[in-house]
């Protein structure tokens, strides 16, 4: 049996999603902060590279999504390889995801480097390159033994790949998972994105396979996997950088010590590592009866609340509620267009049409009564009502849509079509 030693250090890191379009959401980013900040995003990851190489962690622990595409340019997958060079002996462990899965067309691929003149991957790391669970000893440290498996296809993989035996080392002190997968229950930011759970998992079959730690990747909120007990099984360490209105606040990675020799509740500690510079921030403002003036104060004091650093981060600001007929509130993008790195103005607001007094007997007066009507009764059936002929069914939301779209229609000659979550 190997011996036990020092306490095991890593560094974790995932979701990095080198060379990301940015193009899709409500971001909204020209093409030149677009190129910039994926520029920013491979500096966050380099620069983190340097800091696991300073503070002479035992192993890199990277569960997947390094880049977000085959696509990525050989520019970028060379500076990466010149990094984990340069970290020398120190163990850099991949189990790819379901954005960087392996294939022959991926930069995973040696003969792929090889076909394009670039450089190989160092001898330091380590690739996990099949769906099967296979075990990685550590080359320095005796003790460690880590356990991980590979994407080999962007798609969705319902297989709970925990619920049967998972392979580890039972005469080291220290096992550790690494892989890529939906935790059941997770409550982050992205938990409800389309397509988002693929290799699902409980915290029960995590616990049940007795490993000391898992790294885990997919979700992109930095999240603790704790059992029922409480006992820490693994984390999250999140996206690095945040690139969507899912991503706000500050993105991290992990800096993890195991005990080697201590009993394995409590065993295992980790300090949140903050990288990037530039924060996603997201904040809502109903402007219902508020003056230009009080808005652009509630704006205001909404950003500085959650934050927001001027020049700095990336602004979503959703403005909500009624303005008065006429007076559509793109003031306040234009007066903070310069104040942030980057601004995008959601603007969900109604023209106030219904504090205008109406007669009914004219065609806008019916057609506000009949709407008026009809909203109404969906919400006494329970809130919606079937429409025959269409899949979908008309709640009273839907219907006050219908409304101001029709009073836009009437009233200015055109329709502002809103955003709807």
């Amino acid at each position: 049996m190997p011996t036990q030693t020092a306490p095991f250090t890593f560094l974790q890191v995932s979701d990095v999603h080198l060379d990301s379009k940015l193009g899709s959401g409500r971001l909204a980013l020209p093409v030149s902060k677009r190129l910039e900040r994926n520029r920013e995003i491979l500096e966050a990851l380099l620069k983190l590279l340097v800091m696991a190489g300073e503070k002479k962690v035992d192993a890199v622990l990277i569960p997947g999504d390094l880049w977000d595409s085959e696509g990525v340019s050989g520019q970028t997958v060379n500076r990466l390889l010149e990094a984990l060079d340069e970290l020398g002996e120190t163990p850099v462990v991949i189990a790819p995801g379901n954005h960087d899965y392996l294939s022959a067309a991926s930069p995973y691929s040696g003969e792929l480097l090889a076909a394009r003149g670039m450089r190989p991957w160092p001898d330091n790391v380590h690739i996990f390159t099949g769906p099967e669970f296979s075990l990685y000893r550590h080359p320095r440290r005796p003790d460690v033994c880590i356990t991980g498996r590979a994407f080999t296809a962007n798609v969705p993989v319902s297989e709970r790949l925990l619920a049967g035996a998972v392979p580890r080392d039972p005469d080291c002190p220290v096992n550790i998972l690494l892989f890529h997968g939906s935790l059941d229950g997770y409550r982050g930011g992205d938990s409800g994105l389309p397509g988002k759970v693929t290799a699902p998992f409980s915290a029960a079959e995590l616990a049940r396979l007795g490993f000391d730690y898992a790294a885990v990747g997919h979700y992109h909120d930095c999240t603790e996997i704790r059992s029922d007990e409480g006992e820490l099984l693994g984390a999250y360490s999140g996206c690095l950088v945040g690139r969507t209105i899912n991503e706000t606040g500050p993105r991290v990675a992990i800096l993890g010590t195991i005990d080697a020799g201590g009993q394995r509740a409590g065993r295992c500690s980790l300090e949140k590592i903050e990288v990037d510079r530039r924060r996603v921030i997201d904040v809502s403002c109903d402007i219902t009866g508020l003056t230009s003036a009080q808005v652009m104060e509630a704006v205001s004091d909404l950003l500085k609340t959650a934050g927001a650093r001027q020049l700095l981060d990336i602004v979503h600001l959703r403005l909500e509620g009624r303005h008065p007929a006429g007076g559509e509130p793109t003031y306040v993008g234009e007066q903070l267009k310069d104040a942030y790195y980057h601004l995008a103005v959601d603007d969900r607001t109604r023209p106030d049409y219904l504090t205008e007094r109406y007669d009914r007997r004219t065609t806008e007066g019916k057609f506000i009564q009949a709407m008026l009507d009809l909203k109404k009764e969906a919400a006494e059936q329970g809130g919606s009502l079937s429409a025959p002929g269409y899949d979908c069914a008309l709640t009273p939301e839907l219907i006050e849509d219908a409304l101001y779209y029709g009073l836009d229609a009437l009233k200015q000659k055109k329709v502002t079509v809103r955003y709807v979550d």
